[in-house]
């Protein structure tokens, strides 16, 4: 029989032991300064003393943290039998103490409570005192959370609730394209609810408590509608009731109902039907597809058997007549054997017929040959390449790829032949006109980069003293033989850029040129292998700037005087409608800057 003594004791221990084992999860924090301030006087100013049961004044112990996100409101105190009062001060607290108080006891929920802390001293009436507290922070922990979403598309959002404490619903996120959005939650248990549109709200709930895990909620959402696949059949837009839901082909959720969906395509008239959607019943529609808008294009030329591209589509050979041709604007390209290809522009109108007569004449050259090859020269162990461009007919200016950008100095587009000639591969760069000039005026330094900061005089005195070197007759180009060749000479896509529709494949400029230049052939080359015609720097041509007309002209080296000179291409730190082919800019022959350089012609 164990005694009554020996119960007691054993009561303690096991008290003993539970309360060291608790202990070990509660954070712990400590007093880490307490001492009277002399100079403070709140105590006894008239606006903040209080006077006790006694008579006496209160003293005010100021409690601060060291932390400034430390919650002091959390911290209780106990003065034993000496009353107090706890104000906040813009977060400080105020302990209003009797005096004589001696120790105190704090404690806080979740804390190790500190017992009958000695003050080291006697509270005194009417005295501020400074406590500062510093409590180790809590840890936190963390469970990574993933929502993975069925059907991937439906752009659901998704918020969380935790249980307890204070049960604030929160945003969790909106899931990307595979259906799926992760994010961090502290440890504890939580409900959600996810939303989208054309389905039902989902709900549910989880519990984390495992850091080491990813925790994955799967969600597959219930349709309040139909899921609908509305396929035009062409390149048409899609419409449900007046809003664009996509080309082609569309697949979403459509809310039970009845439904005008239209296909609108443009110089087509669209069509329109209507859909009746019953919940649950997915459906594939094949739509009616737009009616095109047509007139005639009977198209001859001198002499027959040429050729016909309208917009880079074969239309067989004159003469032709081109039935169910869309109305609008067309590019029309003849070519034949032997002769100058030659490009028209036309407007087709709903019922009407086109008449066009095409005189061709004959190339020096055919069409699919080259001046001699590639020339390559070297002067002081710096080699460069002249490219041959077979001459030919084009358009120059503002022709019908250059769209809305062009300016009124690029119209009217006209006709211009042009013989054979050479054009520099790259532009000038800093290595030659160094071993030409023996100098490199340059702003940005770099053996590759194209020389900039040189005037038109100053080019021609860097080519007049190439020339006595070579033994050739570089030259800088004419403005048509400039554009003729950016636009890819009688190889020519019809890009709108120097070999591109979409400049960042060949060009330098404001969007993607960190504000310097670049190493010449580091973008795609244009239809005939010449880099960077459209970006880096604008370029000098040979021309005085004048006003364009509508004359087909042959070899045209621009006005007898003016001015002013061209130069063309737009520059590092000029923006995307700048660096068109048919773009136009001039200067005083003198005017340099670093954005200028120079292209060779031969």
């Amino acid at each position: 029989m164990i005694n009554k003594a020996k119960w007691s004791l054993l009561l303690l221990f096991l008290i003993t032991c539970i309360s060291s084992v608790f202990a070990q999860d509660l954070l712990t924090f400590r007093v880490a300064d307490f001492s009277y301030d002399a100079f403070d006087q709140t105590a006894r100013d008239e606006r903040f003393k209080k006077i006790d049961g006694s008579g006496s004044l209160y003293a005010i112990v100021k409690v601060s943290g060291d932390s400034p996100t430390d919650k002091l409101g959390e911290y209780r105190f106990n003065f034993g039998n000496m009353n107090h009062i706890v104000e906040d001060h813009d977060g400080e607290l105020w302990l209003y103490v009797q005096k004589n108080a001696k120790m105190v006891t704090i404690s806080r929920s979740g804390y190790a409570t500190l017992h009958h802390y000695d003050l080291n001293t006697t509270v005194e009436s009417g005295k501020t005192y400074r406590m500062k507290l510093s409590a180790q922070a809590a840890k936190v922990y963390t469970q990574m959370v993933m929502f993975a979403i069925t059907p991937a598309d439906s752009k659901a959002i998704i918020t969380v609730t935790r249980e307890g404490g204070e049960q604030r619903r929160e945003a969790f996120g909106m899931v990307d394209e595979t259906g799926k959005v992760a994010k961090n939650l502290e440890y504890g248990t939580y409900t959600y609810e996810v939303i989208s549109e054309n389905f039902y709200p989902s709900e549910g709930r989880f519990t984390l408590d495992n850091q080491d895990e990813t925790h994955i909620e799967k969600v597959t959402l219930r349709t309040n509608g139909a899921r609908v696949t509305l396929d035009a059949g062409t390149n048409a837009d899609i419409y449900v009731n007046g809003n664009k839901r996509g080309t082609n082909k569309w697949t979403g959720v459509l809310k039970p109902g009845n439904y005008t969906i239209e296909c609108r395509q443009e110089n087509h008239k669209p069509s329109q039907q209507t859909i009746t959607i019953e919940e649950g019943k997915n459906k594939t529609i094949q739509l009616t597809p737009p009616t095109p808008i047509t007139g005639t294009l009977s198209l001859n030329s001198h002499p027959l058997g040429a050729n016909i591209k309208i917009d880079d589509k074969d239309y067989g050979t004159t003469p032709r007549n081109i039935h169910d041709l869309l109305i609008g604007h067309h590019s029309i390209t003849v070519s034949k054997d032997g002769y100058a290809t030659k490009k028209e522009e036309c407007d087709i109108r709903e019922g009407e017929m086109l008449s066009l007569e095409v005189a061709l004449e004959k190339s020096a050259a055919p069409q699919a040959a080259t001046a001699d090859g590639d020339k390559s020269f070297t002067v002081d162990n710096v080699t460069f390449t002249m490219k041959p461009v077979a001459g030919g007919t084009f358009t120059m200016g503002a022709t019908s790829e250059q769209g809305s950008d062009a300016y009124d100095w690029e119209k009217p587009a006209h006709q211009v032949t042009l013989k054979d000639y050479f054009v520099g591969e790259t532009e000038v760069t800093q290595e030659l006109w160094q071993a030409v000039m023996g100098s490199n005026p340059s702003y940005f330094n770099g053996t590759n980069l194209p020389v900039e900061c040189v005037s038109w005089d100053d080019c021609k005195e860097f080519i007049r003293r190439l020339n006595a070197l070579t033994g050739q007759k570089f030259r800088l180009p004419t403005e048509a033989e400039w554009e003729y060749a950016a636009r890819g000479g009688y190889k020519s896509k019809g890009y709108k850029y120097s070999g591109s529709n979409n400049l960042n494949d060949v060009a330098w400029y404001t969007d993607n040129s960190s504000n310097n230049t670049h190493a010449v052939k580091t973008k795609r080359p244009n239809e005939l292998g010449i880099y960077d015609m459209s970006g880096n720097v604008w370029e000098w041509c040979n021309d005085w700037y004048g006003s364009y007309n509508s004359n087909a002209q042959t070899n045209p080296v621009g006005p007898t005087r003016d001015s002013y000179r061209v130069y063309r291409g737009g520059s590092w730190d000029y923006f995307v409608g700048d660096c068109r082919v048919s773009n136009r800019s001039y200067s005083a022959p003198g005017s340099r800057g670093y954005n200028l350089g120079l292209r060779l012609a031969l």
